[in-house]
């Protein structure tokens, strides 16, 4: 388990991004790492993917860059299945966390760290893009293609970025994490659609497959600290995964989050089973050949994904939903990722009539 915040062994800035506020404010914050200034990272890009393990070179390193796309965009909900209407910002790419599930090992082609520094660009596109969108109230947040708060140390993104949220009043932004990285949280006032989320699993997932990532207790702990400073807080289950006495850890783990934080301060907890394209598999077991969790009882979904059957997803799902309604508040906001209408119907007892019907749902604590 990683016990001190995330350095990078080296820090490469592209050269068009040498002038930004952010980069000068990252290369202070990294002190004695070494820097080098390149014209484009093709180069040390070759020489990384040419190691024996790629994936785990390029999170040694971190490279400062400018984003030449889209910051915002939509959540890539799979097709098939039910989408919760979400937007994600795309400020930095990988993880210095190694998961052995994760799915940016698949999607991701460029291994190294990335942060985005040309944030003038992206306050002019979020201001685009609400505006356009003045009529409803839009969730959107970081953590989908790195963590949230894994940099922030080194960033100080999430000041910048509470500070510009805090006047939206049609969005509610989250910002989603597996670590305990919240001093600069801490020294931030809380607004009301501000959410701090958590990824949480049982121990012994945590323990086996979270590699570098801080233990259960710690990420519990971290967020009742920051539910105690005011903000509203939430959680994912996401990926669950089966394994022995899995009802058991799982219990466990929520018996402990829910009797360490008010209920009445969570946002929502989604719950999402464990899924992953086929072509995944092969990189899971080269990586993390020790791993059992891609050899249960796994079908190919609607979306092409492998995922557990459907009777197990139900057992998974009606057993942790049990949990939650046992030992929190019934009010409290529950939603499936990816999940089929049968799934919803079986397991919660109904169905989003559409995106907007669990947007709203969602973002009910607004008022």
């Amino acid at each position: 388990m990683r016990k001190s915040e995330y350095f990078p062994q080296k820090v490469y800035v592209e050269k068009n991004s040498l002038d930004f506020p952010l980069t000068k404010r990252i290369l202070k914050n990294v002190g004695p790492v070494p820097s080098e200034v390149i014209d484009e990272p093709q180069e040390v890009l070759e020489d990384i993917k040419a190691s024996k393990d790629a994936i785990g070179e390029g999170k040694k390193y971190l490279l400062i860059s400018r984003q030449k796309g889209k910051f915002v965009k939509p959540c890539p909900c799979t097709p098939g299945y039910l989408g919760c209407n979400y937007f994600i910002l795309n400020i930095d790419l990988n993880c210095p966390l190694d998961c052995s599930y994760c799915i940016l090992q698949h999607y991701l082609t460029n291994p190294l760290l990335t942060v985005h520094v040309n944030l003038d660009d992206l306050w002019r596109q979020l201001d685009i893009f609400l505006n356009k969108k003045k009529h409803r109230t839009i969730r959107i947040g970081t953590g989908e293609l790195g963590d949230s708060l894994a940099l922030d140390h080194l960033t100080e993104n999430t000041a910048d970025l509470v500070s510009y949220f805090r006047k939206k009043r049609n969005a509610i932004f989250e910002l989603k994490t597996k670590t305990v990285n919240i001093k600069n949280i801490l020294k931030i006032e809380p607004a009301p659609n501000i959410v701090i989320a958590w990824s949480l699993n049982s121990l012994k997932i945590a323990q086996e497959e979270e590699k570098d990532a801080p233990s259960v207790e710690e990420r519990i702990d971290a967020a009742r600290r920051v539910s105690d400073k005011g903000f509203r807080i939430a959680f994912h289950f996401d990926p669950i995964i089966r394994h022995p006495d899995w009802e058991q850890g799982y219990k466990e783990v929520i018996k402990k989050l829910l009797a360490s934080v008010d209920s009445a301060r969570i946002a929502w907890i989604s719950l999402g089973s464990f899924r992953f394209p086929p072509s995944l598999k092969s990189i899971i077991e080269e990586r993390f050949p020790r791993t059992k969790i891609i050899y249960d009882e796994l079908i190919k979904g609607k979306d092409g994904k492998l995922r557990y059957f459907k009777p197990l997803r139900l057992e998974l799902y009606k057993k942790i939903i049990g949990f939650i309604k046992e030992w929190g508040d019934e009010k409290i906001p529950l939603y499936f990722c990816m999940e089929s209408e049968d799934v919803w119907r079986e397991a919660m007892g109904w169905i989003p009539k559409g995106e907007e019907n669990l947007e709203a749902y969602l973002s009910s604590p607004l008022g």
